[in-house]
């Protein structure tokens, strides 16, 4: 727990706006700084309206009056926002907040449900008519962050779910009062960048704007882990790639949520090349990499336990068919529009459907470069972002202007790219880490790089829903 102190100069605020004018349509309230229990008398004092005028009274605690001027006793302290609405016209209302203080000290929420990272504001209520010295002196959890402190309130959020208890000790003259609230935080949901580690863990962080909340460990149960080449979130599952040239080599299909695991393919023999290694999700279809052959495969989505032997069943190109197509392993694949784009040991092929095992040249040219490690379009922007010999490049999807992003990446096969928090994710020698996706036509930038985790990810995606 933490404590925040400060010294309040408390002015009669209510009995000021009490009288200040709103406009035609108009009230006012005595007495100024009521007490729960205490009769509260709203006179309206509008210049508009008549006889046949309908007037009505919202009085912030769920109760209404019809009447021109009325009374009303609160039976809890806090805050209420009182109007008053002249023949149900929104433009024809006015609007005061009133305090309604205890006969003790005390304070109130802003909100009855917090959830964390949502900003929540406690307000205390002291019954001072005769001005005397006042102390406000609050006890928060940890993981509070305190957004603003004013003689008003106290606004902060929490970083973390769970009971929370906050403390105001108020010292008024020479008498201290100590009030406490309890309450539980609940998990805002929010989108997560979720990370797989050297050692197998899968590992879930939900990103809020302001901040990061703690990491939380997701590794499914009943399933051995070993290098995780590439994590797709899509929709409600996550598709992890163990890439192995054994037995040991799946992609593992789990539920977001439920968290449970299924097996989309798996090896059932020792193979020459390492399978799964990238992939991509289009059209109902994952499609996916070996490392070593050139070869790209294709199974829906929807498949379950499905073995794979020499791979001919799910094989939707090899280099043979790929004319041109030569030199190393397949370095990252996604799709845009009707084109294929694959990474190689000497840039970036695009082909379309109809070019595979048609035995002619791709129809358009490949996009040079050196070793391509990862690609990844950015499909609203048409933006291709691609690892190459350990630096972050990106061009325009037609291969147009090209620009250096990062120098000298840590794990150069680690790589995403989001378009519900905006951001192209990489891993550095510190974490994973983020740059806002370009927007421009010749790709200029001045953005600096965000730190997303401090986990050494060896490959991580963005969930873009958000999930608590």
């Amino acid at each position: 727990m933490k404590r925040i102190i400060y010294t309040a100069i408390v002015a009669m605020a209510a009995a000021l706006i009490s009288g200040c004018s709103k406009g035609e349509v108009d009230f006012t309230y005595s007495p100024g700084n009521p007490r729960c229990g205490q009769a509260i008398s709203f006179s309206n004092t509008s210049t508009k309206g008549d006889t046949d005028s309908k007037w009505k009274w919202d009085f912030g605690d769920g109760t209404t009056s019809e009447n021109k001027s009325a009374s009303k006793i609160y039976r809890k302290s806090g805050i209420y926002m009182v109007s008053l609405t002249l023949n149900g016209k929104k433009h024809q209302r006015a609007t005061r907040e009133i305090s309604v203080f205890d006969s003790v000290p005390t304070f109130s929420m802003s909100t009855s449900e917090i959830s964390t990272y949502k900003t929540v504001t406690f307000t205390p209520l002291t019954y001072n008519p005769n001005r005397l010295a006042l102390i406000y002196d609050w006890t928060i959890p940890d993981d509070a962050v305190v957004i603003d402190s004013v003689s008003a309130g106290i606004t902060m959020y929490f970083k973390e779910k769970g009971d929370k208890e906050v403390i105001l000790k108020t010292i008024l003259g020479n008498d201290t009062t100590i009030t406490k609230k309890t309450f539980y935080v609940y998990t805002t949901p929010a989108p997560s960048l979720i990370m797989a580690t050297a050692d197998g863990q899968i590992l879930r962080q939900r990103i809020y704007d302001r901040g990061l909340a703690n990491i939380d460990t997701i590794t499914p149960k009943g399933i051995k882990l070993g290098k995780v080449s590439q994590l797709i979130a899509d929709e409600n599952n996550l598709y992890i790639f163990n890439m192995s040239n054994t037995t040991d080599g799946a992609i593992y299909v789990m539920h977001l949520g439920l968290y449970t695991v299924e097996t989309l393919i798996q090896t059932t023999a020792a193979q020459s090349d390492s399978l799964y290694a990238t992939g991509t999700i289009y059209n109902g279809n994952l499609y996916f990499t070996s490392k070593g052959n050139k070869a790209i495969y294709r199974i829906p989505t929807t498949a379950r336990g499905v073995q794979f032997t020499d791979g001919k069943e799910q094989l939707f190109a090899e280099a043979g068919a790929l004319k041109d197509f030569n030199s190393g392993d397949c370095g990252g694949i996604d799709i845009y529009g009707r084109l294929i784009y694959i990474g190689a040991e000497n840039g970036i092929y695009r082909f379309s459907e109809s070019d595979i095992n048609s035995g002619s040249s791709p129809q358009t040219e490949p996009i040079e470069a050196g070793k391509i490690q990862n690609l990844k379009i950015d499909r609203i922007a048409g933006k291709i972002y691609f690892l190459e010999d350990k630096n972050l490049n990106v061009r325009n999807i037609d291969g147009s202007y090209p620009a250096g992003i990062v120098d000298g990446i840590t794990s150069p096969y680690a790589l995403g790219v989001s378009n519900s928090i905006n951001y192209v994710i990489f891993n550095q020698e510190n974490g994973v880490v983020a740059l806002p996706l370009i927007q421009t036509r010749n790709n200029t930038f001045t953005y600096a790089m965000v730190s997303l985790s401090e986990t050494d990810a060896v490959s991580m995606t963005i969930d873009e829903k958000e999930r608590d």
